[in-house]
């Protein structure tokens, strides 16, 4: 008696209703010429034959095979698909991949028989390592790139899509690169979504802490080498007698406190001499990359209409990063530029509690961007605490100092720790 497994039925690549048509007439032309081969009674070749043969009553031959297990009834019937269909390389791909698990099991049991003996393990017996994709590709006679593709495919793509593949209708590259765009999308709304809740949760745990203090004596307090992100926003020259001195006087110092594999963001004015002051510093130093310099923009304090120069709407970060320093997290499109664009607060967007105080969410960019959960960040000009609390939010260990009192005062209210007042 003739038994159908569905394990071994759906190892069989379904044809087409054409192809089943044109079988079905020749057998009854012919008859079943071809035996059908069984093992322990289970149908593992002719399961079309067999059913044409049951539909109308023909008569059909069988033969046994014997196999040591499963795996080797399935490594059998999908050479004997291979060996005997046109079959297009996705169908061929999918069929190498029901033996994954066959060539996995070998992989571990040649690994584990050769464990601290390397590939020869006597002078007559050499194992030979396996490695499953590659296997599966000499199977299919495919790339192991595309058998890589197809099990994305298989695990990810609809019934409808599958089809289509089948048929020759969209190519295996097609139907990878949609779900991997789709993948993609997803995630960037995810974090999209995340950094909106980041942005309106509340500091409750883990608050910034400010010094105060000023920036070379809180600096001092720390070891070289020890930080993983400088976030600054340091008075601009607007503001300073001598922007020279005054970035002279803390900018080498705050480098040496940063790890070899750190990153640094200071935010200058767009103004030449204090452009100037920072570059002649920065282009010395040689122990961190200075990037092309970032620029955060914004269109929503317009000022008055200008006459001999034009309104000045933007302000530079310069970024310091090394050969060492982690990948920036910039996988979010709107977010790889040098240029940033993000209205600064005014009351309707956020509170504003000081004159050049930074946007939130530039803040929380360039954190994420640039560290992980429990990274220490110091902003050794931390005014309100604006780099600080964001850090904080996102569970980075946040650490800075100011000298104003007023300052101090409004970051405490927004959610710092103050020492030292």
């Amino acid at each position: 008696m003739i038994e159908i497994k569905e394990e071994f039925k759906k190892l069989i690549p379904a044809l087409t209703a054409e192809e089943f048509k044109q079988l079905e007439e020749n057998i009854l032309k012919d008859g079943i010429r071809d035996p059908l081969v069984l093992w322990n009674r289970y149908l593992i070749d002719g399961h079309n034959r067999y059913q044409i043969a049951f539909k109308h009553g023909l008569e059909y031959k069988t033969i046994d095979k014997e196999f040591k297990d499963e795996s080797e009834v399935k490594e059998w019937m999908i050479n004997n698909q291979f060996g005997r269909r046109n079959l297009s390389n996705y169908q061929r791909s999918v069929l190498a991949l029901e033996l994954e698990s066959v060539f996995s099991k070998r992989a571990k049991e040649n690994l584990k028989l050769s464990e601290g003996k390397g590939k020869q393990i006597s002078a007559e017996v050499k194992v030979v390592p396996i490695e499953t994709r590659k296997e599966l590709a000499k199977v299919a006679n495919v790339s192991h790139d595309t058998i890589a593709k197809v099990k994305v495919i298989q695990a990810t793509a609809t019934p409808e899509v599958k089809a289509q593949l089948s048929t020759g209708e969209v190519s295996i590259n097609q139907v990878y690169q949609d779900i991997k765009k789709e993948e993609k999308t997803l995630i960037l709304e995810q974090k999209k979504k995340q950094n909106a809740i980041d942005l309106s949760i509340e500091v409750s745990k883990n608050k910034p802490t400010v010094y105060h203090l000023d920036c070379n004596s809180f600096l001092n307090i720390l070891d070289d080498n020890s930080i993983d992100l400088l976030i600054t926003d340091p008075p601009y020259s607007t503001d300073i007698k001598d922007i020279n001195e005054f970035a002279n006087s803390w900018v080498n110092l705050a480098l040496s406190k940063i790890k070899p594999n750190g990153r640094a963001y200071i935010c200058i004015g767009g103004y030449p001499k204090e452009i100037n002051a920072y570059l002649n510093i920065l282009l010395k130093q040689n122990k961190f990359i200075l990037d092309n310099p970032l620029i955060w923009t914004y269109k929503n304090t317009l000022g008055i209409t200008p006459k001999m120069k034009y309104n000045l709407n933007y302000q530079i970060i310069l970024h310091l990063y090394s050969e060492t320093s982690s990948e920036l997290d910039t996988s979010i499109t709107n977010e790889m530029w040098n240029v940033m664009e993000i209205n600064a607060p005014d009351g309707r967007l956020g509170n504003r509690y000081h004159t050049w105080q930074k946007p939130n969410e530039l803040a929380l960019r360039l954190i994420k961007h640039s560290t992980k959960e429990n990274d220490l960040i110091i902003d050794c000009f931390a005014c309100t605490g604006t780099f600080l609390l964001m850090g904080s939010k996102i569970n980075r260990n946040c650490k800075g100092c100011d000298i104003d009192i007023n300052n101090l005062q409004i970051a405490k209210e927004r959610g710092c720790i103050i020492i030292g007042k």
